[in-house]
């Protein structure tokens, strides 16, 4: 008798280990990837990023590969959002893009420059034409000062707090442009 008591109160905290954990927990906090949405943590260097990666965009007008669907005419998301921001940026003054591509079939890069103006021609209605063309982007790229600089400021220790007043390239001289 004394086994089969046991066993029946073996059963029973059997029954209630599973019962516990059929609960729902409580939410996770996140571990590695951000949020998709706004928070509150945002850096207070936002909207400086914000506006060096649009004069980037601006010195560079092009897209790439990267921005299409593999072996398809269709944008990725990515593309669809660098092309809404040289609709935006450009929709005062117009401009010609540039797509740089080593894809070899014409036929899939003629349905691309046609895609890429189809969208532009979307968002920027009735403003000024920015147009898309094949080959090269158009940027004039950095000189030896300029990449000098950069690596100063990259190999600045974390935090980044100070990083853009490039205390990484003491005793350069950069020339503007």
């Amino acid at each position: 008798m004394a086994t089969r008591q046991k066993w029946t109160l073996a059963l029973c905290v059997l029954l209630v280990l599973s019962m516990v954990g059929c609960v729902n927990p409580a939410p996770s906090q996140r571990v590695n990837s951000p949020y998709l949405s706004d928070t509150e943590s945002r850096s207070n260097v936002t909207e400086f990023f914000a506006y060096h990666n649009d004069q980037g965009l601006i010195s560079d007008q092009s897209i790439a590969d990267i921005h299409f669907i593999p072996h398809s005419p269709q944008l990725s998301g990515t593309g669809k959002i660098r092309l809404e921001r040289y609709a935006e940026l450009l929709a005062e003054t117009g401009g010609t893009l540039h797509y740089d591509t080593p894809n070899q079939n014409d036929e899939l890069v003629k349905s691309r420059l046609t895609t890429a103006r189809r969208f532009l021609r979307q968002k920027v209605a009735g403003r000024h034409v920015i147009t898309v063309v094949l080959g090269m982007p158009k940027g004039r790229g950095m000189d030896a000062a300029e990449a000098a600089a950069g690596q100063g400021v990259a190999k600045q220790p974390e935090p980044r707090e100070t990083a853009y007043h490039l205390t990484g390239a003491k005793n350069l001289e950069v020339s503007g442009g």
